[in-house]
C-alpha cells in the first residue's frame, strides 16, 4: 500500500473521506492485497481538528515549516541550556502558531465548522513541534489523529537527558532531577509570558488592520471626490471654450 495513497486520503475534504477510503480498500482487494484492504477499511475518519491541521499543512506550508524549525531549535537550545537561543526560537514558535491559529479560524469559518476545532488544531500543531516524531509529521504534512503535548517526563528528558526509571537514585541524581524540574518550571513560565505577548500582538495587529481599512475607505472617498472635481472642472473649461 503506497503511503502517497494514504496521504492523499487524509488531505481530502471530510465529506469525501469515507467514500474515498472505501474505494481505496476495494481497489486494494481487487489488486490482490486483502490485508492492506482491511487496514484501509479500518481507518477512522479524522476529526475536524485533524482535518484543519492537514489543510494548514497545504495552505500554510511555510508557517508550518517555520514552526517545525522553531520547535527543533527550542529542543536543541533547551538541551544545550542556551537561554538566548531558546527564547528567540520560542518567540518564532509563538509567532508561527499565532499565524496558523488565525488561518485555522479563517478556514473553520469558511467551511462552517466549529471554532473549537481550530483551537484543538493549534494545540496539535504545538504538541507536534515539541517532539522528533511530531516534527516529522509536520515535515510530511499529514496527520491522522490529534496530539497532546508531551508530559513532564519528556520535558525533563529534554532538559536533563533521557528520562530515568522509577528506582532509588543517588543524591546527585536527585539533585539533577530537581534542577530539571526547576528548569521546566521556568520554561513553562516563559511560555506563558510569550503566549500572553503573542495574544497582545495579535490584538494590536487586528486593531491596526481595522484602522488601516478605515483609512483606505477615506482615501477611496477622497479619490472619488477628487475625480468628480476634475470632471466638473473639465466640463467648465469645455463650456468656456464653447462661449469664445
Amino acid at each position: 500500500m503506497a503511503a502517497a495513497n494514504l496521504d492523499e486520503l487524509y488531505r481530502l475534504p471530510l465529506s469525501e473521506f469515507t467514500s474515498a477510503r472505501n474505494e481505496l480498500a476495494k481497489k486494494l482487494k481487487a489488486d490482490g492485497d486483502p490485508e492492506a484492504a482491511d487496514e484501509v477499511k479500518a481507518l477512522r475518519k479524522p476529526s475536524v481538528a485533524v482535518w484543519l491541521v492537514n489543510r494548514l499543512t497545504q495552505e500554510r506550508e511555510l508557517d508550518v515549516q517555520r514552526l517545525r524549525k522553531a520547535g527543533e531549535t527550542v529542543a536543541q537550545a533547551t538541551a544545550g541550556h542556551s537561554s538566548d537561543a531558546f527564547l528567540e526560537a520560542q518567540r518564532e514558535q509563538h509567532r508561527a502558531l499565532a499565524r496558523l491559529g488565525e488561518a485555522a479560524r479563517e478556514i473553520a469559518a469558511r467551511e462552517k465548522v466549529g471554532a473549537a476545532a481550530s483551537d484543538r488544531a493549534v494545540e496539535t500543531l504545538r504538541a507536534a513541534s515539541l517532539t522528533d516524531e511530531g516534527r516529522e509529521l509536520l515535515k510530511r504534512g499529514v496527520f491522522t489523529e490529534e496530539l497532546d503535548p508531551p508530559g513532564f517526563e519528556a520535558l525533563a528528558g529534554l532538559v536533563g537527558g533521557p528520562p530515568r526509571k522509577s528506582a532509588p537514585v543517588a543524591k546527585d541524581s536527585r539533585d539533577e532531577l530537581k534542577q530539571a524540574r526547576e528548569r521546566v518550571k521556568e520554561l513553562r513560565a516563559q511560555e506563558r509570558e510569550l503566549d500572553t505577548a503573542a495574544r497582545e500582538a495579535e490584538r494590536d495587529a487586528d486593531r491596526a488592520e481595522k484602522e488601516a481599512a478605515k483609512l483606505r475607505t477615506r482615501a477611496d472617498e477622497a479619490r472619488a471626490e477628487a475625480q468628480d472635481a476634475e470632471r466638473r472642472r473639465a466640463e467648465a473649461e469645455a463650456e468656456v471654450e464653447g462661449l469664445k
